[in-house]
């Protein structure tokens, strides 16, 4: 193998590894190892935050400390495509968010399926995600123990201020912490989700940040 392959290689190696252990450190907790996988800079687009990384970092510290004891969450990540070019790269997978909730009493299991989008840039030898952005496919509630929850629970959700894709993940976060969707929350097939893609592509082979930093 020549030595650009195995550098190239290499490459991929260490974004891919830094990319997964990003959602670990989250789901964990482990907010100073979270906050090294992104530089001071990154910028970060999700449902409820658009902004600078470290500042998301801080705010779901604080929003995870007011969870319920048995609530959960893990993130599942995978089928994953990295794009090198010089000193910046893109890296893109799914993701599948797990989450068990209490709510007014009531178990319930929610999912959210999503593409990330990673654009990493290496400083000092070292790579870190300078712009993340959260592509949302859809997502489902449903009742951990069936016939529990009284169909008017349901009935009285008001799920019109939110996305269709992404109602209940929306609703949850609006409920819990008084989130609303953030304004440019990018939703999988529409027009925001072809520019996204279409302008970290231009930074990665040049181009400014797509945030006009």
């Amino acid at each position: 193998m020549s030595d650009d392959r195995l550098e190239r290689a290499a490459d991929r190696s260490e974004i891919l590894d830094v990319a997964l252990r990003s959602w670990l450190y989250r789901d964990h907790g482990t907010w100073d190892a979270l906050i090294d996988c992104f530089h001071a800079d990154a910028h970060i687009v999700n449902s409820w935050f658009e902004g600078n990384a470290h500042q998301f970092i801080e705010q779901s510290r604080n929003m995870m400390s007011g969870h319920d004891p048995g609530d959960s969450q893990k993130h599942f990540a995978g089928n994953h495509d990295v794009a090198t070019n010089g000193e910046r790269a893109l890296c893109e997978y799914y993701l599948t968010l797990h989450q068990r909730r209490r709510i007014d009493g009531y178990l319930f299991d929610l999912q959210t399926w999503s593409s990330v989008l990673d654009m990493f840039e290496r400083r000092d030898g070292s790579w870190r995600v300078i712009g993340r952005w959260s592509i949302y496919e859809k997502d489902r509630m449903d009742a951990h123990k069936p016939g529990e929850v009284p169909a008017a629970f349901f009935d009285n959700m008001d799920l019109s201020p939110f996305p269709e894709a992404l109602q209940y993940h929306c609703w949850r976060n609006a409920r819990d912490s008084g989130r609303m969707p953030a304004e440019n929350i990018v939703i999988e097939g529409s027009g925001r989700a072809k520019a996204t893609r279409e302008a970290a592509r231009r930074w990665r082979d040049g181009g400014p940040l797509p945030w006009g930093g």
